[in-house]
């Protein structure tokens, strides 16, 4: 049996309940303009049968009255209900989109490495602001509706029960075309959403990278795709709008015959003396106030029907649920144990790929320097990333201070572990800003030492107030080299008890980036440092080195031990 409502209301209405007192209210104001509205039909029918005739100028002074007061009330009853109702599904707004956010901010690495950003992005745009006008606009228009339907056929029925009797049987039949084209509507509008997103989610890799698309000469190819998405795009769009123009044809001619089947019998009953001409022109502008707005009920319907579709996508991202989950009975690492790291068993494999790791066992004790060297695709990222707990291994367990990581507390084991990749992160903001990210009581003196530690003396030697200079987007007005250093600084001054540098500093040249994993040792005297590389040369110093191929480590020792056993071949110097 069909519901009351469309499950996707069923899922609205406990977002939009704390607004509910501006809802009742609007749907007030606009009961009381829906009723004012009877007022001049009405009145017209006392004006032409009994003011007219009677030729009172009081009457008429007092008809003309009537009538500006309901449709001046009556608009200012509709503005008032509109403001309130905007006021609550902005209010609301707001709360889906910190919800979305929030939940995004809970799923794993996995969803962010194999989801597009401007698919992630465009829930946030279109799909709530779709919502957003259903609730500030759209749903008004069907209270409206409803209201004015309800009290205008129960006025109608006053008036005269015969002719009321012609307007039912177009209820059932309206109800059955909607019925009709329901699905095929809401399909459709499901099709837009999906093109909307695709455009989205292209728009936004094209614009990121259109420095190498132009040096690629990719702006034409680029171009051709965006023109295949639009098109794909307009075409859905189109679909649905010849749906609704079908739609509204059909309905408009159930409507149009009701009409013109009203009048004639209402005439008809005038030239009998069964119906006064006051009365007549009264149900007149009672049907056209009733079917008035059912001739837009398709435009609402559809526009209805896309609101649900953003509603299903809101809801598609919010049933996502993360790969990595905090442990119910979390707890924190301990602060006064060393950090050992402890692999045991450990498989792991990407979706859609097995095995990509596998480490039977491998020990890390505090405050060891341990380089991991490989060829491209051996693993030695994804076995820092499972350490960081980015991913969850497939079997096995990594332990650290003797507790699987799985049960720590994600707020100790990221402040106690820092991964940083090739190219970390850094905001549109000040230096002084990103370096304070996670300590923000850090104080000047603090920021300049890190920043002299890893050689970016350039921002502080002559140059006055540098710490406030901003980083551009994608930091552009660095040097790759220099966006590593910065990454690195704010990593130092957190101090962490595990610090993964994952290729981070691959765009330093070899002296410099030797120079500065020796200076973060020196820093760091206590914690674990690990370094993934494809540079030998630059780690050779380092007490251990792990030898990484087809995801086993193959050789484990100093760099004399390995070179002498020929474990550590030629594509790794």
């Amino acid at each position: 049996m069909p519901r009351a409502f469309p499950p996707e209301l069923h899922w609205l209405f406990p977002k939009v309940k704390p607004q509910l007192p501006r809802h009742v209210a609007s749907f007030l104001c606009l009961t009381l303009g829906s009723l004012l509205a009877l007022v001049t039909p009405l009145t017209i029918r006392w004006l032409i049968d009994s003011v007219l005739p009677a030729r009172d100028p009081r009457l008429l002074l007092l008809a003309i009255g009537l009538i500006f007061t309901s449709y001046e009330g009556r608009a200012a009853l509709n503005a008032l209900g509109g403001y309130l109702t905007f006021q609550a599904t902005q209010k609301t707004a707001l709360a889906l989109r910190m919800s979305l956010l929030r939940h995004m901010d809970s799923l794993s690495a996995d969803y962010f490495d194999r989801t597009p950003v401007g698919e992630m992005l465009y829930p946030f745009e279109g799909p709530i602001d779709e919502i957003s006008y259903f609730g500030s606009d759209l749903l008004p228009s069907i209270l409206r509706t409803a209201i004015a339907a309800g009290v205008t056929l129960a006025t109608m029925a006053a008036l005269s029960p015969l002719l009321t009797l012609a307007v039912v049987p177009l209820v059932p039949a309206f109800l059955a075309l909607r019925r009709r084209y329901r699905e095929k509507i809401g399909q459709q509008a499901d099709l837009v959403q999906g093109a909307r997103s695709q455009f989205s989610s292209f728009l936004e890799e094209h614009l990121s990278a259109l420095t190498q698309i132009q040096l690629l000469r990719q702006t034409e190819p680029q171009e051709g795709k965006a023109s295949a998405l639009l098109t794909n795009a307009v075409r859905s769009q189109d679909a649905l709008c010849r749906t609704g123009v079908v739609f509204s044809a059909l309905s408009n001619l159930t409507i149009v015959t009701g009409i013109a089947m009203t009048v004639a019998g209402g005439s008809l009953m005038v030239f009998r003396n069964a119906l006064t001409t006051g009365t007549l022109v009264a149900f007149y502008s009672l049907l056209i106030q009733l079917f008035e707005p059912l001739t837009t009920a398709m435009d609402m319907y559809s526009r209805a029907q896309r609101t649900f579709s953003s509603i299903r996508q809101i809801q598609a991202v919010l049933e996502i649920t993360p790969a990595v989950r905090e442990h119910r009975h979390a707890r924190p690492l301990p602060s006064d144990l060393p950090l050992d790291v402890v692999f045991r068993d450990v498989s792991f494999g990407y979706r859609g790929r097995s095995d990509v790791i596998r480490i039977p066992h491998l020990e890390i004790r505090r405050g060891e320097r341990v380089a991991i060297v490989g060829p491209n695709g051996a693993g030695k990222s994804t076995l820092g990333r499972l350490l960081a707990r980015l991913y969850d291994v497939d079997s096995g367990e990594i332990s650290i201070a003797g507790s699987d990581v799985r049960t720590v507390a994600f707020q100790s084991l990221r402040s106690s572990i820092c991964y940083l990749p090739a190219q970390p992160i850094l905001f549109h903001r000040s230096l002084a800003d990103n370096l304070r990210i996670g300590r923000f009581e850090s104080r000047d003196e603090e920021l300049e030492r890190v920043l002299r530690m890893v050689g970016m003396t350039r921002y502080l030697d002559g140059f006055p107030g540098s710490l406030a200079g901003c980083i551009e987007p994608s930091a552009s007005n660095l040097s790759n080299g220099e966006h590593q250093r910065v990454a690195i600084a704010r990593a130092l001054l957190h101090r962490p008890r595990i610090l993964i540098l994952d290729e981070t500093t691959s765009s330093l040249d070899p002296g410099s980036e030797e120079a500065i994993l020796r200076t973060v040792g020196r820093a760091l005297p206590d914690s674990i440092l690990i370094v993934v590389t494809h540079r030998l040369h630059s780690v050779s110093w380092m007490g251990r080195i792990l030898v990484m191929q087809e995801g086993e480590i193959v050789g484990d020792g100093d760099h004399s031990t390995l070179y002498a056993a020929s474990t550590l071949g030629a594509p790794h110097r």
